[in-house]
């Protein structure tokens, strides 16, 4: 993908996880922690253990 994309989907997903943990923090905390768990593993996966 293009970089300006990613950068502007990044942006829109960093404000997103803001609001929602400023307006509905007990019910999406639990939420944010599974997706930000799993995009850590999805990231070190891609990083390390992934081969081309």
């Amino acid at each position: 993908m293009n970089d300006k994309i990613m950068g502007i989907i990044y942006l829109i997903l960093g404000i997103l996880i803001i609001v929602v943990w400023f307006t509905a923090i007990w019910f999406f905390g639990y939420l944010l922690w599974i997706i930000a768990i799993v995009a850590i593993l999805a990231g070190i996966y891609l990083l390390f253990l992934k081969k081309n």
